[in-house]
């Protein structure tokens, strides 16, 4: 076995990891220390193991003749790039297993299959332009998909969809979910399957490490890094999957909306044909619109598999980029991508940011909280203006309810589809670009009553708002116990038109 010496061919990924605290891109030297055995194991006659401490030797095993071979990683005709195509060479390859070793954990194995991960499409004869993927998993009562593929359609041309593929991998630990899902995508877009340019495909399940057990970063709680460990595997797969599918690859997020004419954009981007950089950014946010050569998805699959634990995937990015001898980032103006969904697929978590630098329509987070509600059915015996019904107020989105001129005894009611327990409810009246336009007169209501009868006053709006926090009487906390209805009445005409921007029903965690 041969020991890399330092210092030369920075490109080499074994050298950077054994030398990366030194050149101060990153410090991982507590966190190496603390993955000191990892292997990966390639099913069929050969066999790769990247062993050592310090990430210093490769033992390249082939288990036809039993025996153990050195590879001299410094010489000119090794770059890193061959080096992890000894590990990962296939083209579609049927069944690629790797395996990871981490202290304290059971041997996790990734099971690669893509005839058994393809639900719906194919393969189409010729290598294409580009490959969008976007993995998708569940999010609480949320679904963004549609949104996200209709707009990758409406924005690009005929022309377009015939050098690009979208493929669409649904990962979540619930396969009866994801066979749904697959089957709901296919359906409702089955002349894009048909043609070849989308393909659904679904992550096996998979024998993941016990995540309590395993030595944690920046302080994430397991349920954190739970989440983002199996992100990067999803990830991994994905550009396992997609690595000979086009010549360049795109990955997006399951809640995103795309600029008109986006692939028009990429293509006139000349940067692309050059060969000085690994990594592009089409967007300003996160992963979102991460641009590459799909001659490298097998390099960067690699290495999310190796640190998939240590990092977060953004992270990940980062670092193989400076592998990769790109040090300043490449980031193309205006951006081509929006992140518009607020439920993340992390537990209790919203992300509420978005794209300032987007080339299409902005949106703009006006509302405060973004409740998740419990579910229900809202009405209204107000006269509604257009499209701006009761539930926009109820539901999580940008929009509000608007009412034209609300009369006296009118109401809003909220009927909930299970008792519920308050820790506070909030209505907001009015909006940002229309401060004005509240109901100037009513009151909140509530009921336990299954058919929402016998109402209970709980306060009165001010200027179209409610805080039950703010009320001065100690039986609230009481009174907003199994509640089944909710109920705003005006108490008094008005000419003047009103919004109810939001509702939030705030429940103990």
């Amino acid at each position: 076995m041969r020991i890399l010496p330092r210092g030369r061919r920075k490109e080499s990924l074994v050298l950077f990891l054994s030398t990366c605290s030194v050149l101060g891109f990153i410090k991982l030297n507590s966190v190496i220390d603390g993955y000191p055995h990892t292997s990966i194991n390639l099913a069929g006659e050969n066999k790769a193991v990247l062993l050592n401490k310090n990430y210093t030797a490769i033992v390249i095993q082939n288990s036809t003749k039993r025996m153990k071979t050195s590879v001299n990683v410094t010489s000119q005709s090794t770059t890193s790039k061959a080096l992890l195509q000894l590990v990962t060479k296939s083209l579609h390859s049927e069944t690629l297993k790797t395996t990871m070793l981490t202290p304290g954990s059971t041997e996790f194995t990734l099971n690669f299959s893509v005839s058994a991960s393809l639900q719906y499409g194919h393969f189409r004869p010729q290598k294409g332009f580009l490959t969008i993927a976007i993995p998708s998993v569940k999010r609480e009562r949320y679904n963004y998909i549609h949104k996200t593929i209709d707009s990758l359609l409406a924005n690009s041309s005929p022309k377009d969809k015939e050098t690009v593929t979208i493929v669409i991998m649904f990962s979540d630990d619930d396969t009866e979910w994801n066979n749904e899902r697959a089957l709901n995508v296919s359906e409702t877009y089955d002349e894009y399957i048909q043609s070849g340019h989308i393909q659904v495909i679904t992550l096996p399940p998979q024998q993941y490490p016990d995540f309590n057990i395993m030595p944690t970063t920046y302080n994430d709680s397991v349920e954190r890094l739970k989440w983002r460990s199996k992100q990067n595997i999803h990830y991994a797969f994905l550009f396992k999957y997609c690595h000979n599918i086009s010549d360049f690859y795109m990955h997006l997020e399951d809640d995103v909306v795309a600029a008109k004419n986006y692939i028009q954009d990429i293509r006139k981007y000349k940067r692309i044909f050059m060969n000085n950089w690994f990594l592009i950014r089409f967007s300003n946010m996160g992963f979102i619109g991460i641009f590459f050569k799909s001659s490298n998805l097998l390099t960067i699959s690699d290495f999310f598999l190796l640190f998939y634990a240590v990092q977060p995937c953004d992270f990940l990015m980062n670092i193989i980029a400076k592998i990769k001898l790109q040090e300043k980032e490449i980031r193309y103006r205006p951006s081509l991508f929006q992140h518009h969904g607020i439920i993340s697929s992390l537990k209790n978590k919203k992300q509420l940011i978005v794209d300032r630098y987007f080339k299409g329509s902005k949106i703009t987070r006006r509302k405060k909280y973004y409740n998740l509600n419990p579910p229900a059915e809202v009405d209204t015996t107000m006269v509604v203006y257009e499209e701006y019904t009761a539930d926009k107020a109820y539901l999580i989105n940008d929009k509000y309810f608007w009412a034209v001129s609300p009369q006296k005894g009118q109401t809003y009611t909220v009927v909930l589809k299970e008792q519920q327990t308050l820790k506070a409810l909030v209505i907001v009246g009015a909006y940002p670009t229309k401060k004005t336009d509240y109901i100037q007169n009513g009151e909140v209501q509530i009921s336990s009553s299954q058919h929402c009868s016998d109402w209970i006053k709980l306060g009165e709006l001010t200027k179209g708002s409610f805080d039950s926090a703010k009320v001065k009487n100690p039986d609230i906390p009481v009174l907003l116990r199994n509640i089944t209805c909710i109920q705003i009445e005006v108490t008094k005409s008005q000419n003047e038109w009103a919004i109810i921007s939001e509702l939030a029903l705030k429940r103990e965690e």
